[in-house]
C-alpha cells in the first residue's frame, strides 16, 4: 500500500481542498468529523457497530445513535456539514432525523408565510420539534396530482380535517415518520365545500411532546426492512379525521382566510424549489458514495495479489489485481465518474443558488431550467453511482460479497436513490419535455434560456474534424457531446411531429411511442452538462500537479463515454457517422494512455477524498492496506462467533435442536 501511495505525482491534500470547497472548510469539517467519531466510539480495530447486529430494531437504534450526535452537532455549532450527508457520507436520510434538515426545514423556508416561519423555524432549528415530510402515498408517488389525502375545511371550527380516505392514500415511505419525529409537513388536497384546490402543505403534529405517543386519529409505524438505509424508520401514516388549526396550512404561496376565501399565485413556483434542493443533495451525495466504492476497491486491488499473465508455468509470482487492464479500466473510470458527478453537482448548486436569489425578487424565469437540470442530473448521477458501486463491488471478488467489506451496505444504500425523489425514467422525461419545448421555440424564433442556447448550433451532415491529439482538447470533447445532444433532440422533435401530423396519433400516444428515444436525448443533454462542468472545474485549478491529474481524469471520463461498448448511449456518437471507425481507434488509444498515466495515481486519488476508516466501515478499504488482518479481526469480533467461543466453540442451540438429532438418527 505504501508503495502504491508514494507513486502519486500530486499531493492528495491539494485535491482534497478542491473536493471539500477550500482548505478552511475542509479543516473545520475534519474537526467536526473527529469529534463525532470520538463521541460514537468509532475506534480503529473495532468491529463497526453496524455489523454488531443486523436485525431491524438494532439497525434503527444505530441510526438513532449517530443521528442524535449529528443533529445535536448541527444545532450546537450550525456548521451545515450534516445537512446533506451523514458522517459516513450516506445521504442524510440514513438518519431517522435526516428529513428534518433536508426537507422539513427547507419546506418551511420555501412555503411558510413570514408569520408561520417566525413561529415554526426557531422550534425546528433548536430541536424543540423534529420534523419530516409526508408526500408519497401507497398509491401515488411521482404523480403528485394523484395524491388522495384530503384536508377539508370546517368553517364552523376554523379547522382543517386531515383524512386518509382510502388504503392508497396512506402516507408510505417518509423517513422518520415511523417512530422518530414529532411533526410533519403533510401534502394533502385542499377541499372547501365541493371545490378541490389541489395539493398543498399542512403542518401536522404527529406525536405528543410528553410521552411521544401518536396523537388521536393518527396511526404510525415502520414499513420494515428495505433494500438499504435501514438505519432510519421509513414509515407509514394514516390520518382518521385529524383536526388542525386553519393557520397550519403553509401560506406563503397560497392564502386561506377565516371566511373561506382562497387566494393563490397563478402558479405556485416556490413549491418546486424543495424538490430541486432535495435532488441537488442527492446528486452531491452520489459523488461521495461512488468515490467510497472506488476507494475500497482500488485500495483492495493495490494489495490483493492473484495470478499472473505469464504463460511459462515455471514463473509463479503473482500480480496485484489492479495491474490487470480489466481491473484498472473499471476502477479508474469509476473514479473519473465520481469526479464528474462532484463537479456537476457544484455547477448544479450554482444554478440553484441563482434560482433562489431570483425567486426572492419574484423572478421565476430560470425555474424550468433549474427544475429539469436537477431532474436529469439526479437520474444520471444515481444510475451512474449505482452501476459503478456494484461494479466496484464485483472488482473485489469473493470478499466483495462479505458485509465486512462495506460494499453490500454501500451498494444497497446507493441503489434506492434511482427512485427516491423521482423515478429516473420519469425524471428524464421531464427533461425531454423541456428539450422539445426548446426546439419548438427555436423553430418559432423565440427566446431561450441562455444555458440552452447551444441547441441553436445545429449542423446536419457535419463530421468530426479531430484526429490524434486533437481528441485531448476539451473543446473537441465538448463539441462531440454537444453534437450528439443537439442531433438527438431534433431527431426526437421530428419523430413526434411525424407521428402526430403524418400518422394521426395524439400527442400522448406519440410521446409514449417514442419515449425511449426521448429519454436517450435527455441523457445526452445532461452528459453534455456534466462534461462542461468537468471542463470548467479543471480550468480553474492552478496547482500544476493537480491540474495534470484532473485533465487525465477528464479525458478518461469523456473518451471512455464515447468509446466503451458498455457506455449507455454511446451509439448516439456514431449513428450519423459524425465519428468514423478510424477515429474510434484513436480515441481508444488515448483511453489506454490515460489509464497508463493514471494507474500510479490510483491510491493517491482515494486519499484525496479523505474518507476515514470509520466512515468507510470496510475491512477491504483500510488506509493502511492491512486487509487480511482487519478482515480476520472483525470476523472474530462478530457477536455470533463471540457467543459460540464462550460456549466452547459450539452453537449450543443449533447443535442440540438440529445437528444432534441427525447424528443420532437411525436411517
Amino acid at each position: 500500500m505504501q508503495k502504491a501511495r508514494t507513486s502519486a505525482s500530486f499531493r492528495p491534500l491539494d485535491l482534497t481542498h478542491i473536493i471539500y470547497d477550500g482548505e478552511e472548510n475542509f479543516r473545520r469539517r475534519e474537526l467536526v468529523m473527529s469529534r463525532i467519531e470520538a463521541a460514537l466510539g468509532d475506534k480503529p480495530g473495532n468491529l463497526p457497530a453496524v455489523y454488531e447486529r443486523q436485525d431491524r430494531k438494532s439497525l434503527y437504534h444505530d441510526g438513532l445513535r449517530f443521528g442524535k450526535a449529528l443533529l445535536e452537532s448541527e444545532i450546537r455549532d450550525k456548521h451545515g456539514f450534516f445537512d446533506r450527508r451523514t458522517h459516513r457520507h450516506t445521504l442524510i436520510n440514513a438518519s431517522p432525523f435526516g428529513l428534518h434538515s433536508i426537507m422539513f426545514i427547507p419546506t418551511l423556508k420555501l412555503q411558510a408565510s413570514p408569520e408561520q416561519l417566525a413561529y415554526w423555524l426557531p422550534l425546528a432549528e433548536s430541536g424543540k420539534i423534529i420534523g419530516t415530510y409526508c408526500q408519497t402515498e401507497l398509491g401515488h408517488g411521482t404523480f403528485l396530482r394523484g395524491l388522495e389525502t384530503t384536508a377539508t375545511f370546517d368553517s364552523k371550527t376554523d379547522e382543517f380535517v386531515i383524512h386518509s380516505p382510502t388504503i392508497g392514500s396512506t402516507k408510505y415511505w417518509p423517513g422518520g415518520v415511523g417512530y422518530s419525529t414529532t411533526h410533519a409537513v403533510v401534502m394533502a388536497r385542499l377541499v372547501v365545500g365541493r371545490t378541490d384546490h389541489g395539493v398543498h402543505g399542512f403542518m401536522v403534529q404527529l406525536r405528543s411532546l410528553e410521552d411521544f405517543k401518536p396523537l388521536p386519529g393518527i396511526e404510525l409505524g415502520d414499513i420494515g426492512m428495505t433494500m438499504g438505509l435501514n438505519s432510519t424508520d421509513n414509515g407509514y401514516a394514516v390520518f382518521n379525521r385529524v383536526r388542525i388549526p386553519r393557520h397550519h396550512m403553509m401560506m406563503r404561496n397560497a392564502r386561506f382566510s377565516r371566511d373561506g376565501t382562497y387566494t393563490k399565485a397563478a402558479l405556485d413556483k416556490h413549491s418546486y424549489s424543495t424538490m430541486i434542493y432535495t435532488r441537488m443533495c442527492i446528486i452531491h451525495t452520489m459523488a461521495f458514495q461512488l468515490a467510497q466504492a472506488a476507494t475500497i476497491a482500488i485500495r483492495y486491488s493495490a494489495v490483493r495479489e492473484q495470478g499472473n499473465l505469464h504463460f511459462d508455468p515455471a514463473i509463479s509470482n503473482e500480480m496485484t489485481i489492479i495491474s490487470y487492464k480489466s481491473q484498472h479500466y473499471r476502477l479508474l473510470t469509476i473514479m473519473s465518474r465520481a469526479c464528474a458527478i462532484l463537479f456537476a453537482s457544484k455547477a448544479c448548486e450554482n444554478v440553484y443558488e441563482d434560482l433562489i436569489s431570483r425567486q426572492a425578487q419574484d423572478d421565476h424565469s430560470t425555474l424550468p431550467y433549474g427544475h429539469i437540470t436537477t431532474a436529469a442530473l439526479k437520474a444520471w448521477a444515481t444510475q451512474t453511482a449505482a452501476d459503478g458501486a456494484e461494479d466496484a463491488r464485483k472488482c473485489c471478488g469473493g470478499h466483495g460479497y462479505s458485509v465486512l467489506s462495506g460494499m453490500p451496505n454501500l451498494v444497497n444504500d446507493v441503489v434506492p436513490m434511482a427512485t427516491l425523489e423521482g423515478e429516473n425514467y420519469v425524471m428524464y422525461q421531464q427533461a425531454a419535455r423541456y428539450l422539445m419545448k426548446c426546439v419548438s421555440a427555436i423553430q418559432r424564433g423565440q427566446a431561450l434560456d441562455a444555458s440552452m442556447a447551444y441547441l441553436r448550433d445545429r449542423r446536419d451532415g457535419e463530421r468530426c474534424p479531430a484526429h490524434g491529439g486533437g481528441f485531448l482538447n476539451p473543446d473537441v470533447q465538448l463539441s462531440i457531446f454537444r453534437h450528439r445532444a443537439i442531433r438527438l433532440a431534433y431527431d426526437c422533435h421530428v419523430l413526434l411531429d411525424d407521428s402526430v401530423v403524418r400518422d394521426g396519433l395524439s400527442q400522448d400516444a406519440a410521446w409514449n411511442l417514442h419515449m425511449m428515444s426521448l429519454i436517450v436525448a435527455a441523457r445526452a443533454h445532461i452528459e453534455y452538462f456534466v462534461l462542461q462542468s468537468f471542463v470548467d472545474q479543471v480550468a480553474c485549478v492552478t496547482n500544476p500537479a493537480v491540474h495534470s491529474v484532473l485533465v487525465r481524469l477528464r479525458n478518461l471520463f469523456a473518451l471512455s463515454t464515447i468509446e466503451s461498448p458498455f457506455s449507455i448511449g454511446a451509439l448516439g456518437f456514431f449513428e450519423d457517422a459524425y465519428i468514423s471507425s478510424a477515429q474510434l481507434k484513436e480515441i481508444r488509444a488515448h483511453v489506454n494512455r490515460a489509464l497508463e498515466a493514471l494507474l500510479p495515481e490510483a491510491v493517491g486519488l482515494t486519499d484525496a477524498w479523505a474518507f476515514s476508516d470509520a466512515s468507510l466501515q470496510s475491512a477491504l478499504g483500510q488506509k493502511d492496506g492491512n486487509v487480511y488482518e482487519t478482515l480476520m479481526s472483525w470476523t472474530r469480533q462478530l457477536p455470533f462467533n463471540r457467543a459460540c467461543r464462550e460456549a466452547g466453540g459450539v452453537d449450543r442451540e443449533g447443535f442440540e435442536k438440529y445437528i444432534r438429532p441427525i447424528l443420532r438418527a437411525k436411517l
